[in-house]
C-alpha cells in the first residue's frame, strides 16, 4: 500500500498554513487527518494522485474549508474555560465567600452613594490605575506566552487576558461616579463593579495558572513532533 512521504507530510503542513491555519496543535490535527485519509483513498485506488487525493478531502470541509473547524474548537474551548468561570462565581455566594461578597457590596454602594468619600475624589485616578494596571497584565501576558508556535490555547488565553480591559473601559465610560446619584445608579455601578473585581480575582487566581499549566503540557506534547 502506498504511503506518504515526508516532503508529502511538509506539504500538507504548506497547504493547512496556506489555507489559514495558524495554530501548530490544529495543524497536525489536520495533517493527520488528510494523511490518513489520502492513503485510505489510495487503498482504493492506488493511481490516484496526492494532489487529487487531497483536494478530494479539501472539498469535504465545506466552502469555508478548515476556518470553519478551527472557530469550532476556539468555541469549545472558550465555554470550557467560561464554564469554569461560572462554577467559581457561584462558588463565591456559597459559605463562607458569601460574608466576602456582602462585605464588599456593602463597600462599593457606600462608595457609590456618598460623592463626598475620598474614594470619589480621586475616582479617575482609581479608575485609569486599574485599567492600567490590566492593560499591563495583558502585554506581560502576551509577551511572556509568544513563542514560534502558535498553539489554540494561546489564542483563547488572549482573548481572556483582554477581557478585563473592555470591561474597565465600560465602567469608567458608562457607570461614573457622580454629584446626585439615583439609587439605581448606585445598585447598578456596585453590582457591576463586583462582578469586575471577582471576575478580576477568578482570573488571575484561578484561570490565568490554569492556563499556563495548559499551554506548557501543549508545548511538551507537541514538542516531540
Amino acid at each position: 500500500m502506498k504511503q506518504l512521504t515526508t516532503q508529502q507530510i511538509d506539504q500538507l503542513f504548506e497547504f493547512t498554513k496556506k489555507h489559514l491555519v495558524e495554530h501548530y496543535d490544529v495543524q497536525v490535527e489536520l495533517v493527520d487527518h488528510l494523511a490518513n485519509a489520502i492513503e485510505d483513498q489510495w487503498k482504493q485506488n492506488p493511481n490516484i494522485s496526492f494532489e487529487d487525493a487531497l483536494q478530494t478531502e479539501f472539498k469535504k470541509f465545506g466552502i469555508f474549508g478548515f476556518t470553519g473547524l478551527v472557530e469550532q474548537k476556539q468555541a469549545a474551548l472558550k465555554n470550557h474555560y467560561w464554564k469554569i468561570i461560572k462554577k467559581e462565581f457561584i462558588n463565591f455566594f456559597s459559605v463562607p465567600k458569601v460574608i466576602l461578597t456582602v462585605v464588599m457590596f456593602y463597600v462599593l454602594f457606600q462608595f457609590y452613594s456618598n460623592p463626598k468619600s475620598f474614594l470619589y475624589n480621586y475616582d479617575l485616578l482609581i479608575r485609569f490605575g486599574f485599567i492600567a494596571l490590566t492593560l499591563g497584565v495583558y502585554i506581560y501576558q502576551r509577551v511572556k506566552t509568544s513563542k514560534n508556535k502558535k498553539f489554540l490555547v494561546n489564542s483563547v488565553a488572549n482573548y481572556l487576558y483582554g477581557l478585563p480591559i473592555f470591561a474597565l473601559f465600560y465602567l469608567r465610560t458608562n457607570l461614573s461616579v457622580n454629584s446626585d446619584p439615583s439609587l439605581f445608579k448606585i445598585v447598578l455601578s456596585s453590582v457591576f463593579t463586583q462582578i469586575l473585581i471577582l471576575f478580576l480575582l477568578i482570573l488571575y487566581t484561578k484561570i490565568i495558572p490554569l492556563l499556563k499549566y495548559e499551554i506548557n503540557q501543549t508545548e511538551l506534547n507537541f514538542s516531540k513532533l
